[in-house]
């Protein structure tokens, strides 16, 4: 599964992407048992997410059906 960069990210964004696209078929597992044994969603399953830098205000970030976008950037 591909993970697509947005806008400018820093040198250090393709080495991380690399890590994030070689993990991610476990991190999804990981995030559908969580949705189906923490949360009872047993009908749900993970379809697509967006990574950000942890230090991105969280207020800087809306969301809609189409996707993600971050004020700012």
């Amino acid at each position: 599964m591909p993970v697509n960069a947005v806008g400018n990210p820093p040198p250090e964004a393709d080495r991380l992407r690399q890590e994030v696209e070689a993990q991610l078929p476990a991190i999804i597992k990981q995030f559908n048992q969580v949705l189906q044994e923490d949360f009872g969603f047993s009908n749900l399953r993970v379809g697509g997410f967006s990574v950000l830098p942890a230090d991105i205000a969280t207020n800087k970030i809306s969301c809609d059906e189409d996707g993600c976008s971050i004020a700012g950037q």
